[in-house]
């Protein structure tokens, strides 16, 4: 991930923002976005050492400005050894998707018809059509590199197997929400999007996603528990290479869950160590996350709420007032109403999420998703990033079994 800002001075530079990995001084693959030209495009050095572009697009205007003080992000993700992407302000700088059958790990076996049936495939995935067919592979690189020219300054860099967001984001856990959720591999339809909203009140901002160019699936989407707090306790976040790949009984519950700062959304006290453990771990003692919840917020909620039900008792008793005075006066205007916002005709956050502040005894349940700090102690969640497997080159691309499942 690098962050940074386009400021207002004077340059005769053209505003570009460059970036690359490179196997010493050998190119792999780069990408170079220039403001004044409206454009982006993506090259290699091919196998025959030669520069090949091999995508290029405009700049989505609705999404970039290249305005004085505006920010602008850019991710590079690596899939396997000739899939990589790059996103820029959640603009994917790729187009074209495949479909194939992908072979799965562990066949699948049910009974049809008195006869034990073995599935081996999964067919209808879907993934970018792009091959980084370049003279070395991902895995070969040993330097990163970026350059930002013009009105264009990098300020902040973060990498390994993390989920990133802007700082200076504390106490905005709905944006951190949209924010990540824009360049996720969401693919919402007008539909979805309606009902994400009835399970989600508060997600007013939500866009589609990115589809198959997303960074991170929407399971690791932070997970808030008003508008500005996050959930103390995240579920599923996604596992790193610390979580075995290889233990049947693993596979469906492969995820860390972590105790998180309601304010920041980091990892409580930034110690993963401390306040991870495996999904499978937590829900088999239980976890809460006590430790994590800050008493002075869970006031203030609380005291949002109490507001909340004290005007919904005061509209209630005007209603009943007007409804006197319309029997006397037919031509009595109804006062407003407050708004509803949850599918259990309550205000505010969730219900749910409501019980867990006023219960504190009560074991806290585990909610989807989030947080750990980044290498550079910033904000962030564990990565939705591949596992390296031992595998060949060699081996048909179409198989992509180090992609992420």
């Amino acid at each position: 991930y690098a962050f940074g800002k386009f400021d207002d001075s004077n340059s005769d530079e053209e505003t570009t923002i460059r970036a690359g990995i490179y196997n010493g001084d050998t190119l792999i693959y780069k990408t170079e976005i220039n403001c004044d030209k409206g454009r982006w495009e993506n090259t290699i050095l091919n196998r025959f050492s030669k520069y090949e572009r091999i995508l290029s697009g405009k700049i989505d205007t609705n999404l970039t400005s290249c305005k004085s003080g505006d920010p602008f992000d850019l991710i590079f993700k690596v899939n396997n050894y000739h899939a990589m992407s790059w996103i820029f302000n959640a603009q994917p700088l790729q187009y074209g998707v495949r479909e194939f059958a992908k072979p799965l790990q562990i066949p699948k076996m049910y009974q049809k018809n008195g006869r034990t049936v073995f599935v081996t495939t999964r067919p209808g995935v879907r993934r970018p059509a792009v091959r980084v067919s370049s003279k070395y592979n991902a895995y070969s690189a040993t330097k990163f590199i970026l350059k930002a020219t013009g009105r264009a300054k990098f300020d902040r860099f973060v990498f390994g197997q993390c989920n990133a967001w802007p700082k200076g984001m504390e106490n905005q856990c709905q944006n951190v929400r949209s924010w990540v959720h824009a360049r996720s591999k969401a693919n919402l339809t007008e539909t979805s999007l309606e009902d994400n909203l009835k399970e989600n009140p508060l997600d007013t901002n939500i866009t589609r996603g990115l589809g198959v160019y997303g960074n991170n699936r929407v399971v690791h989407n932070p997970v808030c528990l008003t508008e500005k707090y996050f959930n103390w306790l995240q579920a599923t976040v996604h596992p790193d290479q610390g979580i075995p790949k290889d233990d049947r009984n693993m596979r469906s519950v492969r995820s860390y869950c972590c105790c998180t700062d309601m304010r920041t959304g980091q990892v409580y006290e930034n110690n993963p160590e401390k306040h991870c453990e495996f999904l499978f771990v937590c829900e088999n003692e239980k976890k809460s996350c006590w430790e994590a919840y800050d008493r002075e917020i869970g006031r203030e909620v609380q005291e949002e709420l109490e507001g909340l039900a004290n005007g919904e008792q005061i509209v209630e008793e005007e209603e009943e007032e007007e409804e006197i005075d319309e029997m006397n006066d037919s031509s009595s205007r109804l006062a407003p109403v407050l708004d509803v916002n949850n599918t259990d005709n309550s205000t505010g956050v969730l219900a749910s999420e409501v019980e867990l502040i006023a219960d504190e005894v009560s074991a806290a349940r585990l909610s989807p998703v989030l947080t750990v700090n980044n290498t550079d102690n910033s904000t962030g969640v564990l990565a939705h990033e591949p596992e390296k497997e031992e595998v060949t080159e060699d081996e048909d691309w179409s198989s992509d079994l180090l992609e992420e499942e």
